[in-house]
C-alpha cells in the first residue's frame, strides 16, 4: 500500500515508518522541517506542510494524491513556540479526514491518547478528541489506537525525562512519583498500525494500547536507572506543589521553542494517571502487550543511553551559562570601551581598538540572545565557537602575552570553544 504518514520523523512516527518499510508498504512521509526529515529518512518520499496552516481539505489534495491509507502520527503536549493545538490535533486532522472521504480514501489510522474526550480540562486531549470524534462520524475505515507511556530503543519527550531522571547521581527525585502509568512499546504501536492495515482488520475500533500491569512513576524511574546500568541510590518524593514553578518556568521558555517535558500539561497528564485498558489491544495483536521489563530487555542499553540520560540534565545548564557568559561579555565590553581599547594600545590594531570592541560586543550580545532561542540556538552555538576561535586568533596575534597572563584568558577562551562546540551537537533535536 501507498500510505502517508503524518508526522513520520516524530517519535512514534518514526518507528511507524520503519515498521511498514519493512513490512513493504511504500511511505510518504509529511513533516514541516525538511533538513530533519532528509536527514532521517533520507530514502523516504516526503511532502512538507506546517498542520496549523493544513485546516482546509483542500490544502491536503496535493499530499493524498495517489494514496491508499493514511497514519496520523503527529501531535503536540502543548500550544506555544508556533504551534497551535486546535490547529495541529484538531482543526487540521478533520480537514485531512474530510479530504480522505472526498478522494476516496477508505482506510484512516489516528494515534490518539488514553482518556481523550472532547470535554477534557487538558487541551492536549481535547484537541485529541475532536479528530478522534471526527474520525469516528465519518464512513471511512478507521483505527483510533490510543498508546500509554510509549518506550523505545530510542527516547524523546516524556521519555527522555524518565531517563535523565533515572540518571541523577547521589539521590533520585521524582514529583507525582505514586501516579500509575501503564506503558506500551513503540514496536508494539507499530504492529497495531500493521495489522490495522491487513485486508481482514476490523473496520472501526478505538482501543487502548497498554500493557496489562500498571507502574508508580518512581517504579518506572527505578526500572530505567536499573536498565541504564548505575548503582541505585534512594528516591525522594518531593511534594507535588513544586511542580507549579517548574511547569511556569518551562512554558515561559516554551515562547521560545524549547519544548520542555517539565511544562504544565504533561505534569497534569503525570498527575492524573495514564491508564488504559489492555483487552484491546491484546485481541488486536492476539497477544499480551510486552510489559515495561521486557519492552527494556528488549534493547539493553548501552555507553551511549547512560551519556544521553546524564547530558540532558546537562544540556539546558550549558545552554544558560553559554548565554549568560556571552550576554555578559557583550555588555561589560560596551561599558567598558575604553579599558578595550586600553589592553589594545601598542598593539597593531590599536587604531581600530574602539571599533573592534564595539563589533565584538554586539556580536557576543547577539549570540548570547540567540541560543535562548530554540531554532536559533544549534547556529548560536557554532557562531559562539567561530567568534571565539577568532578572538583567539587574534589575541594570539595582537597580545600573545595573555597566553601567560595569570588569569589565562586565551586559555579559558579554547575551553568556551570547546562548550559552545558539545552544546552544537547536544542541541540536535531528533
Amino acid at each position: 500500500m501507498r500510505i502517508l504518514l503524518v508526522g513520520a520523523y516524530g517519535f512514534i512516527g518514526s518507528g511507524i515508518a520503519r515498521a511498514l518499510i519493512a513490512a513493504g508498504h511504500e511511505v510518504i512521509g509529511l513533516g514541516r522541517s525538511e533538513r530533519t526529515a532528509r536527514r532521517l529518512f533520507p530514502a523516504l518520499s516526503w511532502h512538507f506542510a506546517d498542520l496549523n496552516h493544513m485546516t482546509r481539505p483542500a490544502d491536503w489534495a496535493t499530499a493524498l494524491h495517489g494514496v491508499d491509507a493514511v497514519v496520523n502520527a503527529s501531535g503536540a503536549l502543548q500550544s506555544g513556540g508556533g504551534e497551535r493545538l486546535e490547529a495541529i490535533q484538531g482543526a487540521s486532522i478533520a480537514a485531512l479526514i474530510d479530504a480522505c472521504a472526498a478522494q476516496g480514501i477508505a482506510r484512516f489510522i489516528q494515534i490518539s491518547a488514553p482518556g481523550a474526550t472532547a470535554k477534557d480540562a487538558s487541551p492536549f486531549l481535547s484537541t485529541k478528541a475532536v479528530a478522534d470524534d471526527h474520525l469516528r462520524a465519518s464512513a471511512l475505515h478507521w483505527a483510533i489506537l490510543r498508546p500509554g507511556l510509549v518506550i523505545g530503543s530510542n527516547a524523546y519527550g516524556g521519555t527522555l525525562l524518565i531517563r535523565a531522571l533515572a540518571a541523577m547521581p547521589l539521590r533520585l527525585f521524582s514529583v507525582h512519583g505514586d501516579s500509575r502509568i501503564q506503558s506500551v512499546a513503540l514496536d508494539d504501536v507499530a504492529q497495531a498500525v500493521l495489522r490495522c492495515l491487513a485486508p481482514d482488520a476490523p473496520r472501526t475500533i478505538d482501543i487502548d494500547l497498554v500493557e496489562r500491569e500498571a507502574s508508580t512513576l518512581d517504579a518506572i524511574i527505578v526500572a530505567h536507572r536499573r536498565w541504564l546500568g548505575i548503582a541505585p541510590v534512594p528516591l525522594i518524593a518531593l511534594p507535588g506543589w513544586i511542580a507549579t514553578p517548574v511547569s511556569a518556568v518551562a512554558d515561559l521558555i516554551g515562547h521560545l521553542g524549547w519544548r520542555s517535558p517539565l511544562r504544565s500539561t504533561a505534569m497534569a497528564m503525570i498527575a492524573r494517571h495514564v491508564t488504559g485498558t489492555p483487552a484491546g489491544g491484546e485481541a488486536l495483536l492476539g497477544r499480551p502487550l510486552l510489559t515495561l521489563d521486557q519492552i527494556l530487555a528488549r534493547h539493553p542499553a548501552g555507553l551511549q543511553d547512560r551519556w544521553q540520560a546524564r547530558l540532558m540534565l546537562l544540556m539546558p545548564c550549558l545552554v544558560a551559562a553559554l548565554s549568560l557568559l556571552f550576554l555578559l561579555s557583550g555588555l561589560v565590553g560596551l561599558a567598558r570601551l575604553d579599558a578595550v581599547a586600553g589592553e589594545l594600545q601598542g598593539t597593531p590594531v590599536a587604531g581600530v581598538a574602539m571599533a573592534l570592541g564595539i563589533a565584538g560586543s554586539v556580536a557576543d550580545l547577539l549570540l548570547g540572545a540567540a541560543i535562548l532561542v530554540r531554532r536559533w540556538a544549534q547556529r548560536a552555538a557554532i557562531g559562539m565557537a567561530g567568534l571565539t576561535a577568532a578572538y583567539l586568533v587574534m589575541g594570539s596575534w595582537v597580545r600573545p602575552d595573555m597566553w601567560v597572563d595569570p588569569l589565562a584568558p586565551l586559555a579559558k577562551a579554547l575551553v568556551v570553544m570547546v562548550a559552545a562546540l558539545i552544546a552544537h551537537i547536544l542541541l540536535e533535536e531528533r
